[in-house]
């Protein structure tokens, strides 16, 4: 939609004019000349068809429309700064940007950031979600945290984690541990996730087991998967540290005791080695990197 403006240049010179006092000022602050300001604001008064300063000795003073106008510029100007910041950081204290998967971001970062503000009070972070591991773009993000086979040749590739893979369900369906665990499970229903490596049927087959017919729901997030396990839904298999908060809140249980190493891993992907980004950045990647091999 068109918009029925006179160019920024012209409002923010009667901005600058009106809050200073003088085009001089105005001019020292915009970086420009005291000639070019004023024939900015002759040309926003042409453009409107009012005057909107009385051009005094060495001083400017407002019309009565100008006065009516100026808090309406003010406001625009302000908000168009709050959501440049906001969006973009402050140009003096950019935040550190990183991006990871859903499940992750939710189930493990969000739960540990308060102890990286605790120890850097001074860094902003800016989390970035995704779905699936994309093209490393390093004007987005500095930091992405994959989970994957760490083949990626878009940027440098850094090992973190190997996390095993349990069964979990609702307290009700857990299992009885006997040794007739598989086939209990075989026989229970089982929540499938779309697209992940670590199956149900390399779950089983690790265990020298018979693959069972697929008999439950099917879904393409591990958010999903936990959220309908702990619903009583049946049998989740996924990544120990994201079933972590709700083993540790009780709403899921573990089906029995058994797992399996998980053939991808975490990995830290940069654009450029880590040593070469910005502190801020570097204090964020070996906070994450204590975390994970220290929790």
């Amino acid at each position: 939609m068109p918009y029925d403006l006179p160019p920024l240049s012209w409002l923010r010179a009667f901005e600058a004019s009106a809050r200073l006092g003088n085009f001089t000022r105005a001019a020292e602050e915009l970086l420009i000349t005291p000639a070019a300001i004023s024939y900015q604001v002759r040309q926003l008064e042409q453009q409107l068809g009012y005057p909107l300063f009385e051009r005094l000795h060495r001083t400017l003073v407002l019309t009565r429309l100008g006065q009516t106008y100026l808090p309406t510029v003010e406001k625009a100007f302000s908000d168009l700064s709050i959501a440049t910041v906001s969006v973009f950081g402050d140009r003096n204290r950019q935040p550190v940007r990183f991006r990871c998967l859903n499940s992750f971001g939710q189930l493990w970062m969000i739960p540990r950031i308060r102890r990286f503000q605790e120890l850097h009070p001074d860094v902003d972070l800016q989390m970035i979600s995704a779905s699936w591991a994309e093209t490393l773009n390093p004007e987005l993000f500095d930091i992405d945290i994959r989970f994957g086979d760490g083949t990626w040749t878009d940027g440098i590739v850094e090992f973190l984690q190997n996390d095993p893979i349990i069964p979990v369900c609702h307290p009700d369906l857990g299992l009885p541990a006997t040794k007739h665990d598989l086939e209990a499970l075989g026989a229970a229903p089982r929540l499938d996730i779309m697209g992940v490596i670590d199956t149900w049927e390399s779950f089983f087959r690790g265990y020298g087991h018979e693959v069972p017919s697929r008999n439950g729901l099917q879904v393409d997030q591990t958010l999903s998967a936990l959220e309908l396990a702990a619903l009583g839904h049946g049998h989740a298999l996924v990544l120990e540290s994201l079933a972590q908060p709700y083993l540790d809140a009780g709403r899921l249980v573990r089906s029995c005791d058994r797992r399996i190493n998980s053939r991808h891993s975490y990995y830290l992907v940069t654009s450029r080695p880590r040593k070469a980004l910005a502190p801020a950045a570097q204090n964020f990647c070996v906070w994450m990197i204590d975390e994970l091999r220290h929790p």
